[in-house]
């Protein structure tokens, strides 16, 4: 398969074939249909290696934290998700057994500190497939297109995040503003 790779510290990266990932006890395989490029990506691409060895990421690796597509194949006991289910990718993997992870707030994991996860450490879903280590991972989408869905992975969770903190001051009729 073909995968938008960085392969070189401080450089662009290239589309390279790598092979196709299979899955292994309580994985998923996903045919993405999107992923979108964000800031963070052109981070990586231009950090140092220091500073990425520091976040415990090492090159090479495949881009992209924001992906949706489809569930291709299943390893050996997911029943959570079938072949062909729409799913979103949640971003930031954590390591399910911390305290920060057990109330559900992987992205602050105290193990990855953030830096677990689908292009964010791991390969990611700028690639025709992606590999997702757990089906807690995945948010069905129904019958919501996957390509439109792809951003809100973290475009759309980021800005939910703040608002969410808020939402106990929102009280029926508030109006709230949210730039970014």
């Amino acid at each position: 398969m073909r995968a938008l790779r960085i392969t070189r510290h401080q450089s662009a990266p290239e589309l390279v074939e790598v092979p196709d990932p299979v899955p292994g006890p309580g994985q998923v395989r996903l045919r993405v249909a999107a992923a979108g490029a964000c800031h963070s990506d052109l981070h990586l691409m231009e950090w140092p290696p220091e500073l990425l060895a520091g976040q415990g990421l090492r090159l090479p690796f495949t881009l992209g934290h924001e992906s949706a597509g489809w569930v291709d194949a299943v390893g050996p006991g997911v029943s959570a998700v079938r072949v062909g289910d729409a799913c979103a990718v949640y971003g930031p993997w954590g390591c399910g057994h911390c305290r920060t992870c057990a109330r559900g707030a992987e992205q602050y994991c105290e193990v990855t500190h953030g830096m677990g996860g689908p292009g964010l450490g791991g390969d990611g879903g700028m690639a025709e497939y992606l590999l997702v280590d757990d089906a807690r991972h995945l948010v069905p989408l129904g019958d919501l297109d996957p390509v439109a869905a792809a951003p809100l992975t973290d475009a759309g969770l980021t800005p939910y995040h703040a608002i969410r903190k808020a939402l106990p001051r929102l009280g029926p009729g508030s109006t709230a503003v949210v730039i970014g």
